[in-house]
C-alpha cells in the first residue's frame, strides 16, 4: 500500500513517499528547512498548473470510462512531470501510480474510488487557489509577527470558535491522520500520513501554533520565513540569488554599511582611502607604499574611535600622511 509521510525534526521538515508500498524503503526522501514547503506553496502560481491538471483529469476519465490504458499512461507521465514543481504534488503521483498499478493487476476500472479520484482532480485547481488565500489570511491574523503579534496561541484562540474560524476566509482545520513513531536514531516525532495536500498544509499551520513559531517577511528578499530562532530576526537564511551569501549575511552587511556611512570618522577614512587607492592606477604610489599607509591609517582610526585623538586630529593626520 502506498504511503506519504511528513514530519518535523527540530528546524527541518521531512517528506517520505512510496508508490510501491514497501514500508521502510520509501522511493522518495526529501528534507527542507522548517516550513519551506508551505512557504513555497504560498508563492507558487497555481493557475499555471490548471491546464496540466485538466489534461490529467481528461486522461483519467478516458481510462476509467473505457479502459484506455494509453490514456492512463499519459496521465502518469504528466503527473511525473508535475511533481517536480512542488513536493506537495509528489502526493498526486504516488496515489495515482498506486491505483493505476492495481488496475493492471485486477483489470478493474470505473469504481467508486476511481470516480472520487477523478472528481478530486477536477476540483484541485480551484482548491489550491482557495488554500493559498486561506493560508495567507492565517498568516495575517495568527502567524505574521508584524501584523498579528508574537503570540500565535492567543491569536488562534481569538480567531476560532472551537474548530470553526470566525473569519470565513480563514483556514479551517480538520482531523488529520497522525502517528507517533521513531523517525531517526534516538528520536520520535508525530508523523503525518497524508492523504491530501490539505493534510500537509493543516499539519504545518497547527505545528507553528503549537510551537509558538511566527513568520515575517525578509527585509532583503521579501519572502516569508519562520522565526525559529530570535523573535527579532528580520532576515531569512536563504541564499541570495547568484551569490554565496544568505539574506541574513547580506542584511548584516547593509546595516554595517549604513551605520558606517553615518560615522564621520569612517567617512573621513574612506574618502582618503579611495583617493590613495586611485593613485595606484595613476602611478603616483606603489602597492607597497599604499598598503603601508593603509595599516597606519587603520591604527589612527582606531585611536579616533576610542577618543584617544579627536576627529580634527585624525583628519589632519590623513591630510598630511
Amino acid at each position: 500500500m502506498w504511503y506519504a509521510k511528513m514530519y518535523f525534526s527540530e528546524k527541518r521538515e521531512c517528506f517520505q513517499y512510496d508508490a510501491f508500498g514497501t514500508q521502510g524503503a520509501p522511493s522518495v526522501c526529501r528534507e527542507f528547512p522548517f516550513l519551506e514547503s508551505l512557504l513555497t506553496f504560498l508563492e507558487m502560481d497555481c493557475e499555471e498548473l490548471t491546464p496540466a491538471l485538466q489534461r490529467i483529469a481528461d486522461c483519467w476519465s478516458q481510462l476509467i470510462s473505457g479502459g484506455n490504458r494509453q490514456a492512463g499512461t499519459d496521465a502518469m507521465v504528466e503527473l511525473g512531470q508535475l511533481k517536480i514543481r512542488h513536493i506537495y504534488l509528489e502526493l498526486l503521483y504516488v496515489r495515482w501510480y498506486d491505483r493505476f498499478s492495481r488496475m493492471g493487476i485486477y483489470h478493474d476500472h470505473g469504481s467508486t474510488e476511481d470516480q472520487q479520484m477523478l472528481e478530486e482532480l477536477r476540483r484541485l485547481p480551484e482548491q489550491l487557489l482557495l488554500y493559498q488565500k486561506q493560508v495567507q489570511r492565517f498568516f495575517d491574523l495568527v502567524l505574521d509577527v508584524d501584523s498579528a503579534g508574537r503570540e500565535p496561541q492567543q491569536q488562534a484562540a481569538m480567531n476560532y470558535l472551537y474548530d470553526i474560524p470566525k473569519d470565513p476566509d480563514l483556514f479551517r482545520f480538520h482531523p488529520i491522520p497522525l502517528n507517533f513513531e521513531p523517525v531517526e536514531p534516538g528520536r520520535c516525532s508525530p508523523v503525518l500520513y497524508s492523504a491530501s495536500i490539505l493534510d500537509m498544509i493543516d499539519y504545518s499551520l497547527r505545528s507553528c501554533v503549537e510551537r509558538g513559531i511566527t513568520v515575517r517577511r525578509c527585509k532583503n528578499c521579501g519572502r516569508y520565513f519562520p522565526q525559529t530562532g530570535r523573535i527579532s530576526a528580520e532576515y531569512c537564511e536563504r541564499p541570495v540569488a547568484r551569490d554565496q551569501q544568505t539574506c541574513r549575511e547580506a542584511g548584516a552587511f547593509k546595516q554595517w554599511t549604513k551605520k558606517q556611512s553615518d560615522d564621520p570618522v569612517f567617512k573621513a577614512y574612506r574618502k582618503e582611502y579611495k583617493k590613495r587607492f586611485a593613485w595606484i592606477r595613476a602611478g603616483r604610489i606603489s602597492d607597497t607604499d599604499f598598503y603601508a599607509w593603509s595599516e597606519q591609517a587603520r591604527e589612527m582610526k582606531k585611536k579616533c574611535d576610542r577618543d584617544v585623538i579627536t576627529l580634527e586630529e585624525f583628519q589632519e593626520w590623513l591630510k598630511h600622511s
